[in-house]
């Protein structure tokens, strides 16, 4: 139950967020999409594999960026769009409001501990969407397939 109403949830959170940026139209309904893939994937992820707690974030954010990818595809629109509005659910908000608040009571022991965590998180949602996206824009496998076929 949990898990359904957290994809809800972040289904929700994307579709707003994505409309206060004016995403319009198909746009919007499937950025919101893909934040409810993102966070099931995340919550399915964690509740699955027992492993260290980047492990799910950064294959939820692989699994995000290639849903983004293709839907950029089908859509001839840039995968950003898609992308920024669903990636909101893995953003650790909490993790850097936390962190601003030990920081501000003076824990500078837990303020460090918070701002690596949120900083490591950060840097795996960069490192997922930047391994699919290099994929996808190094790798352009319809126009070498048209090409083969032309020889």
């Amino acid at each position: 139950m949990e898990i359904l109403q957290s994809t809800i949830f972040a289904l929700l959170a994307s579709f707003a967020f994505m409309t206060i940026f004016e995403v319009r139209g198909k746009a919007l309904l499937i950025g919101s999409i893909g934040g409810a893939i993102s966070q099931l994937s995340y919550m399915l992820l964690q509740l699955l594999i027992d492993v260290h707690f980047l492990v799910p974030y950064f294959f939820a954010t692989i699994i995000l960026t290639l849903y983004s990818e293709i839907m950029a595809r089908v859509f001839k629109k840039p995968a950003t769009v898609y992308l920024i509005g669903a990636l909101f659910p893995l953003v650790p908000g909490r993790g850097i409001y936390q962190s601003m608040v030990y920081f501000v009571e003076g824990q500078q022991g837990a303020f460090f501990v918070e701002i690596q965590e949120t900083l490591a998180i950060t840097g795996t949602l960069a490192m997922g969407i930047m391994l699919v996206s290099v994929i996808f824009r190094n790798f352009r496998l319809r126009s070498y397939f048209k090409e083969e076929e032309q020889i």
